[in-house]
């Protein structure tokens, strides 16, 4: 998901990339005098961001909007941190899907040796495994953005995503119970990142790179809409199960306790949750599709993307768990 709408921001640019071509900023940097390089930056990109802050303070002072330099707005450095609060942001997602690990472990060697429930929880920690990785280069990549950083934070953005949709299709198909397809199908995933990645290594394609996400990311997206409303159908059609059965007490006591804080007490909306989920997410995609300049140089878009993502996550999995320990419950009352 992070990467769809990492992506659709590259329809919405509003801001042209001039700062870059301003003669006063060409002419700032050909007499720029480096004294404090480190491992991280060096001389020439020490340069680059003074100049870029001078520019953009000469600007503001005579009331010019303020523009980008080579694509990126002109944030202001905080203990050496080029974007900090997508860094710090990016570190929350991290914490959030870290925590969540463990919680999926757990329930995983519940689960049972080789059962259909344990093999089902066993994509979910590989969507977790995956986030984690993510979040972290994503964590790099803000902190300090070059080349390398760049590409470790699309090609782990493009693991989630493909996770994700690895999750909710072996969920919604039921490929968990049938071994050979769930293969074949994992197989192809993992053999469509390869391509994907080594395509954009030979040829940097902003645009085919946009297609490719927002496609997988669009199609995870209406399988968790539509497993959601079918968990609804079903919790209608077994609501004395579902409200009588102390097996699944604890999870639907978890989720009932968080979503108190959003003054929601009723059991019948938890099989909801992914629909109001992808809702947030959607909204959160304003962020992406308003850029606009950093306030006080530190706050822009995307950071308060990364910000609207942390939220989902905090539920999301604890619904998985209830999802898993309630299909369990039906099935042995079949």
């Amino acid at each position: 998901m992070k990467i769809l709408l990492v992506t659709l921001l590259l329809l919405a640019v509003g801001y042209c990339s001039i700062g870059d071509t301003l003669p006063e900023f060409q002419t700032c940097l050909e007499h720029c005098q480096c004294t404090d390089s480190s491992w991280l930056w060096s001389c020439e990109s020490v340069c680059n961001y003074q100049c870029q802050q001078l520019i953009t303070n000469q600007r503001e002072s005579i009331g010019l909007e303020m523009v980008q330099f080579y694509g990126k707005w002109p944030f202001i450095k905080v203990f050496g941190v080029q974007e900090f609060f997508s860094t710090l942001f990016s570190l929350g997602n991290f914490y959030v899907n870290y925590h969540n690990l463990f919680k999926l472990l757990r329930q995983y060697r519940r689960g049972g040796s080789g059962s259909e429930y344990q093999v089902m929880y066993s994509q979910y920690v590989i969507l977790l495994v995956a986030s984690c990785i993510g979040w972290i280069f994503s964590t790099v990549f803000h902190f300090r953005d070059v080349p390398l950083t760049e590409t470790l934070d699309y090609f782990g953005a493009f693991a989630i995503v493909l996770s994700n949709l690895n999750a909710i299709t072996v969920r919604f198909f039921q490929l968990y119970k049938h071994t050979i397809i769930l293969r074949i199908w994992q197989a192809s995933l993992v053999m469509l990142y390869i391509y994907h990645t080594t395509r954009l290594l030979d040829f940097w394609d902003y645009q085919y790179n946009m297609q490719m996400n927002v496609f997988v990311g669009l199609t995870a997206m209406i399988l968790w809409i539509a497993h959601s409303l079918s968990k609804y159908r079903e919790f209608q059609s077994h609501f004395h199960i579902y409200n009588n059965s102390i097996q699944i007490l604890p999870y639907e006591t978890r989720l009932l306790t968080k979503l108190n804080y959003l003054w929601i007490s009723r059991s019948s909306l938890i099989p909801l949750i992914p629909i109001f989920n992808n809702i947030f997410l959607l909204g959160g995609l304003s962020f992406e599709m308003n850029d606009f300049a950093p306030i006080a140089r530190l706050v822009d878009a995307h950071s308060l993307w990364h910000l609207t993502t942390i939220f989902p996550s905090i539920i999301w999995h604890d619904w998985n768990i209830w999802d898993i320990e309630s299909l369990k419950m039906v099935d042995s009352m079949k």
